[in-house]
């Protein structure tokens, strides 16, 4: 079975039914090339408020005539071999004898799937808290508090001001993930507390506005006391512990399959940051950059470092060429005979090599100004539309097809190790390296699409909150994916994250409806939402003394005065609306 098969069966047992809002991993090749066309001709302009020490991404694997360079070192025109263009590399025109036996950096160490620690996850709200469990919400929570109590002096009441607890701060979670299925990422947040019917009851009934505003105005994710220390050596000071046990579980309750895609996620943001990155041709042009290691087939989220420009000297000033962040990126699999998937920004030959050492392949596309291309690999004119040109080494491939009249792409691999054209692509004739990088290409993209689908997001001016939400929102998407590998059921995205949030917030709703100076009716929506069976009322709906009150349901110029009230709803009632019950009924 060849690798493109493969992963199309594990694509097609994975893939998002489209009514429920999802995207198919089905693409047909005309659309495969026309994205690969526009990778080519993207020109990703990075601009940081910070100095970058990269350059620019540009996905620009394609080029014309008129802008390639000739070399004298060059002898393409031989029929056995073409030399790069540093007159060094030597690249074979037939691909070397093949091994029956998989290859041993082919060969998968560890098993792809959820990990022991996760396996007892059933419901949405523990496979949550594997990613956000109750010790780092406590965290949060302490941290909070520490500027309610700075809050605290510019209120006149106390009250108004109060510090919160584990379930208030799960609550203000809840709700976010409440607000993303109703997908009011741009909407007023007053309006999802409107008093005039349309707006969802959950929200008023969990929490008053001021409240949600104070608490998402205060959320804090470090310590404050210490927090002017960490920030002479760390950009991102202000999350780095949450982030950091974050990203710790994610490489720990999961171990993705056989082909990963390692590639840029992108949380828009505008306030003020150092390290934030200006990208022209993006919807949101200004956001924080991450790089992510995604699983190609089940989109989980494994690995993530926060881009933070140029760091102060000290633990965490590292570098940040492309393929140092992918050998940090990709620390999880390596030497577990995994394949991953990069775009041109990050392919490199000594790249490859070096992680051939780690055992893990690589298929990338590759930019033309690199020195170990031959000139032949570059040029168009003497070659037929939808020709492929070939070179092997005895560890890779590299293939220059021919796209249109005078642009061709390059996509080198470690993976692959013969000149098959794929029969299913027709016309096009598309060599099979590059319909295997067209089936995995696509897995970041598309969990930044997941995540703006019903993102928890809200228009901030901290960094460190937009962040946070993004982890959220990708504490989402991956606790779906272990639900669903523990349990085998399969429901809509929309209908989990609702479960999950209505999860979160029950237990405040629980203490919320018991203050007795709440109104009547909102205590019974808060039972309502919540599913609240209180057995000791079950079987008793005998009816109770009470205070003087007047019957909830005689029409008020009666002046029926009662003190009965409903052993169950609590509500005044008079004899004409009772039912007597004895205990045993």
């Amino acid at each position: 079975m060849t690798s493109q098969t493969k992963i199309k069966e594990e694509k097609g047992r994975t893939a998002f039914d489209p009514q429920m809002g999802e995207l198919l991993w089905a693409k047909s090749e005309e659309h495969d090339l026309e994205e690969l066309l526009d990778e080519e001709d993207r020109i990703d302009g990075y601009e940081s408020d910070a100095d970058s020490e990269h350059p620019d991404h540009e996905t620009d694997s394609e080029q014309s005539e008129s802008e390639r360079d000739s070399d004298p070192h060059d002898i393409g025109d031989s029929s056995n071999c073409y030399i790069g263009k540093d007159a060094v590399t030597i690249w074979y025109a037939h691909a070397p004898r093949q091994n029956v036996h998989t290859p041993k950096k082919n060969c998968i160490t560890h098993l792809p799937g959820v990990k022991t620690v996760a396996r007892n996850a059933q419901t949405p709200i523990d496979c949550w808290k594997l990613f956000f469990p109750d010790s780092m919400v406590e965290k949060i929570c302490l941290y909070t508090n520490q500027y309610l109590k700075m809050l605290g002096p510019s209120y006149a009441r106390t009250r108004d001001c109060r510090e919160t607890d584990l379930a208030e701060i799960h609550a203000v979670l809840g709700l976010l993930y409440m607000a993303g299925i109703k997908k009011a990422q741009h909407l007023n947040i007053k309006e999802l507390w409107a008093t005039d019917g349309t707006a969802p009851e959950c929200f008023r009934a969990t929490m008053s506005l001021q409240r949600f505003q104070l608490l998402l105005r205060a959320l804090r994710f470090d310590d404050l006391q210490d927090r002017d220390s960490r920030k002479a050596v760390d950009n991102l000071a202000a999350i780095r512990v949450i982030f950091e046990e974050f990203n710790s579980h994610c490489k720990n309750n999961y171990e993705v399959g056989e082909y990963s895609t390692i590639d840029e996620m992108f949380e828009p943001f505008r306030g003020r940051c150092v390290f934030r990155q200006y990208i022209p041709n993006r919807p949101s042009k200004y956001g924080i950059k991450m790089y992510a290691l995604v699983d190609s087939c089940t989109l989980y989220t494994s690995n993530l470092e926060i881009y933070a420009g140029r760091q102060p000297d000290g633990p965490y000033n590292v570098n940040n060429t492309a393929s140092e962040v992918v050998m940090r990126i990709a620390e999880p699999i390596l030497n577990t005979g995994r394949n991953i998937t990069l775009d041109n920004y990050f392919t490199s030959i000594p790249l490859a090599s070096e992680l051939l050492e780690k055992k893990t392949t690589i298929v990338g596309t590759l930019r033309k100004n690199k020195k170990e291309i031959p000139v032949r690999f570059i040029e168009t004119n003497r070659r037929d539309l939808h020709s492929s040109l070939f070179g092997f080494t005895k560890t890779s491939v590299l293939v220059s097809y021919k796209v249109k009249h005078n642009k061709n792409v390059l996509v080198l691999s470690t993976l692959h190790k013969d000149h098959k054209i794929d029969t299913e692509t027709g016309d096009l004739l598309l060599p099979e390296v590059i319909t295997f990088y067209n089936l995995t290409k696509g897995a970041v993209d598309m969990v930044d699409r997941m995540k703006g689908l019903y993102s928890v997001a809200r228009v901030s001016c901290r960094w460190p909150l937009t962040i946070f939400f993004g982890m959220m929102n990708i504490g989402g998407i991956n606790s779906q994916i272990i639900f669903k590998a523990n349990t085998n059921e399969i429901i809509e995205r929309k209908i989990f994250l609702k479960n999950l949030s209505l999860a979160l917030i029950k237990a405040h709703l629980i203490s919320r409806s018991s203050i007795q100076n709440i109104a009547t009716r909102d205590r019974q929506a808060m039972k309502r939402i919540a599913g609240l069976q209180n057995e000791e009322e079950d079987g008793n709906e005998t009816i109770k003394t009470h205070a003087e009150g007047f019957c909830a349901y005689c029409p008020r110029r009666k002046n029926k005065k009662t003190k009965k009230i409903c052993g169950k709803c609590k509500i005044p009632i008079c004899p004409l609306h009772t039912v007597y019950k004895c205990t045993k009924c």
